[in-house]
């Protein structure tokens, strides 16, 4: 407790403890002062009047501050003892106060708490909702999955099969890696009047969107083959861009649609002569590589890039164009290389760029000598390496024929 002090005569603040040394002290020098004036004989000094008359007015003067001293010590008592009330009154206002403070917080915190509860109540109920539309959610996606990976089967399907590829192209490697589940790009290889016909198509976009257009493709490549077959026509890879690309916008004039579609595909096409040595090559946007060795003697590899047409295989009218065929002599061990631009387009390396078509062509010299086998090991590995921890941007599709 705060010690209590009370002012004397205006000019002392003294606590209690000194208010009693203080009126003890004054007390007893004025009580014997009294008394020994009251005891003393004055009779000896009774012929000097006025000695007598100022010790008879002292006795009485001492006497009178003897009780004024006692007054004022029960005056400072009680003034003491009123101000220890007041402090007592005072800090029983102020517990009080903390008290109703006190009352009113916890009411507070109790309407804290009770809202507390109904947010937690509500946060469970949201949790709950939450993990509900999780396990949709996650149903959902086994399902798309699940339909994904039945239209990669079907997308298989549609595709050569590996003992079909074999019988026709004879030594070769394919390196096909899609993007997601299904792919929009696509090999397609088939037989027409004792040549090979082999492309390599790079449909709008990936995963299911770039999988629809290659469905379409493939189907429309297929129907093209068939009719020149039916009707005994000679098809060269031009012809087959020229007729792949009016199927496609007959597609679109079928659709009856006032928005233009800008769906379709880059696409490369190779014919391939055995007996007679020669191949015939055209391109909607994709180029072909042909590796042979310089006539020298030596072991040197050459690479020729055959370069494509500018105008893709698409449902949107460019107007009137027709697809140029190159015819190119190939020597046995000649080395012909069809891709999409997945690979050169990859982002990665030290600096997180792309590979670049003429990385990705230097690539192809360097194991074009390679076997086959290893060719396609060399890729993969180079592939893997460069992406790193990146994500892979596109399909990727490389086919390597040993002519």
């Amino acid at each position: 407790m705060k010690e209590i002090r009370i002012e004397v005569w205006g000019i002392f603040s003294l606590s209690r403890k000194q208010i009693m040394i203080f009126e003890l002290v004054f007390l007893s020098l004025f009580i014997g002062l009294t008394s020994f004036l009251f005891s003393y004989d004055f009779k000896s000094h009774i012929e000097n009047e006025s000695y007598t008359f100022h010790a008879i007015y002292a006795k009485y003067f001492s006497l009178a501050c003897t009780f004024l001293i006692i007054v004022e010590a029960q005056f400072l008592w009680s003034k003491f003892t009123q101000a220890q009330l007041d402090l007592i009154i005072n800090q029983k206002k102020k517990i009080e106060k903390q008290n109703s403070e006190i009352i009113i917080q916890n009411a507070e915190l109790k309407s804290q708490k009770e809202e507390i509860l109904v947010q937690n109540e509500m946060l469970f109920a949201q949790k709950e909702e939450i993990l509900e539309k999780q396990k949709k959610i996650e149903i959902q996606n086994n399902d798309i999955k699940d339909s994904i990976s039945y239209a990669s089967r079907i997308q298989s399907v549609l595709m050569p099969s590996k003992r079909k590829v074999a019988r026709i192209l004879g030594p070769h490697f394919i390196y096909f890696k899609p993007k997601d589940i299904v792919s929009g790009d696509f090999y397609w290889i088939e037989e027409f009047n004792n040549k090979t016909i082999v492309a390599v198509a790079d449909c709008t976009g990936h995963g299911v969107p770039g999988a629809f257009v290659s469905v379409m493709g493939i189907s429309f490549l297929n129907e093209i083959v068939l009719s020149a077959k039916a009707n005994s026509e000679l098809l060269s890879p031009a012809a087959i861009l020229d007729l792949l690309r009016e199927k496609m916008l007959h597609a679109l004039s079928n659709n009856e649609s006032d928005e233009e579609a800008y769906d379709g595909m880059d696409i490369s096409i190779c014919v391939i002569d055995h007996e007679r040595k020669i191949y015939e090559y055209a391109g909607a946007l994709l180029s072909v590589y042909h590796v042979s060795k310089f006539h020298d003697g030596n072991s040197n590899l050459h690479l020729e890039q055959l370069k494509p047409d500018i105008h893709p295989i698409s449902m949107m009218k460019y107007g009137d164009h027709s697809y140029s065929n190159l015819t190119l002599p190939f020597e046995y061990g000649d080395m012909l290389y069809l891709f999409t631009d997945g690979f050169p387009d990859q982002f990665g390396g030290p600096d997180g760029r792309k590979l670049l078509s003429v990385n990705f062509k230097n690539l192809i010299l360097s194991i074009a000598n390679s076997p086959l086998e290893n060719q396609l090991e060399k890729l993969d590995l180079k592939f893997n390496t460069w992406k790193g921890s990146l994500d892979q941007i596109d399909d990727v599709t490389v086919i390597g024929i040993k002519l």
